[in-house]
C-alpha cells in the first residue's frame, strides 16, 4: 500500500474539481473526451498507480504527476514505464506532465538511455510568481472586472508558488477573495485552502486561516450544522452527520475534527464507509 501524501491528495482533488480548465493552467489546449484509468496491472500481479491521466479528443493520453520530492532519474524511469505501458495497452501516445511543489525549482525533465531519449514537461510551481497572480487578481476586481475560472485556479495553487508573502498570507488572501466569489465550486476551493494550511502551517499562522474559514459560507455551515446540534441531545450522532457531509465537501480529517470533536480514527472509519458505498 502506498503512504498517504496529502499535498499529493490536494493537487489530484484540485484536478476533480477543475479538469479541462485546470489542464489550461499548466499550458494544455485541448479538449478532454474522457478522464483514463490512473491503474495499470502489470502481469497480473503488480498494480503500478499514475496520478492523472486524461483521454484528448485527438486520442491521445495527457499523464499527470505530482511531486513533492525530486528524485532525478529515478522518479523519471518510473514516468517512462507508466508511459510504455499506457501506451502498449491502449496503442495511444502517452505525453506525461510532472508539477514539482514543495519549493522544488529546476527540476530535471528528461535523461538518456543506451540509444533512447526520453523527456517530461516539468512544471515547477516555485518558479510561478503567486505574488504577482494575487496582485493581478486584486487590480482585476477593483476595475469590475469578472474573474474567470482561470483565475480561480491560479489562485488556489498560489499557495504552492513562490513570492515574497509566506505560505500563510497567501492563503489567507485567497480564501478571502474566494468567499466573495458567487460559483458553485468555492466551497471546493475554500476546502482545497485549508487542506494546504493544514499542510503547511501550524501555531498562529494555521488559528489565522481557521478563523477565516470561519468566516466563509463553508466555515458558517458547518458551525452552524454541526457544532450548534451537537449542543443538544443526539450529540454524536449530529457529528457523525456533520463529519459526513465535511468529507464530501472534501475537508481534511483535522478541520473536521476540530469541528465536531470527533476522533481521527472515527473519521477515518467513516470516510472508509462512504468509499465504499
Amino acid at each position: 500500500m502506498r503512504s498517504t501524501n496529502y499535498e499529493d491528495m490536494i493537487m489530484k482533488r484540485a484536478m476533480d474539481i477543475f479538469a479541462e480548465d485546470g489542464l489550461k493552467f499548466f499550458g494544455i489546449d485541448k479538449k478532454v473526451k474522457d478522464t483514463g484509468s490512473t491503474e495499470i496491472v502489470v502481469l497480473e500481479i503488480k498494480n503500478m498507480f499514475m496520478d492523472y491521466t486524461f483521454l484528448m479528443e485527438d486520442d491521445t493520453y495527457i499523464h499527470f504527476e505530482f511531486q513533492t520530492t525530486n528524485k532525478g532519474i529515478t522518479d523519471l524511469r518510473r514516468f517512462r514505464t507508466y508511459e510504455s505501458l499506457l501506451n502498449m495497452q491502449t496503442g495511444k501516445d502517452v505525453v506525461t506532465y510532472v508539477v514539482y511543489s514543495g519549493d522544488i525549482k529546476n527540476p530535471l525533465s528528461g535523461y538518456e538511455s543506451g540509444i533512447n531519449s526520453y523527456k517530461v514537461n516539468a512544471i515547477s510551481m516555485a518558479n510561478k510568481d503567486g505574488d504577482k497572480i494575487f496582485n493581478d487578481i486584486i487590480d482585476k476586481m477593483k476595475s469590475g472586472e469578472e474573474l474567470s475560472k482561470q483565475d480561480i485556479i491560479a489562485l488556489t495553487f498560489t499557495p504552492i508558488m513562490g513570492g515574497k508573502l509566506s505560505k500563510g498570507d497567501k492563503i489567507v488572501n485567497a480564501i478571502r477573495v474566494v468567499k466573495d466569489i458567487d460559483k458553485d465550486y468555492r466551497y471546493d476551493v475554500e476546502s482545497i485552502l485549508y487542506a494546504f494550511a493544514n499542510k503547511f502551517l501550524s501555531g498562529k499562522d494555521l488559528e489565522k486561516v481557521r478563523e477565516e474559514i470561519k468566516m466563509t459560507e463553508l466555515g458558517k455551515s458547518l458551525i452552524e450544522e454541526g457544532i450548534e446540534k451537537g449542543k443538544s441531545e443526539g450529540k454524536q450522532e449530529n457529528a457523525i452527520e456533520t463529519a459526513k457531509r465535511a468529507i464530501k465537501k472534501g475537508m481534511s480529517n483535522d478541520v473536521i475534527s476540530e469541528l465536531t470533536e470527533l476522533s481521527i480514527e472515527d473519521i477515518e472509519i467513516i470516510r472508509k464507509a462512504i468509499t465504499q458505498n
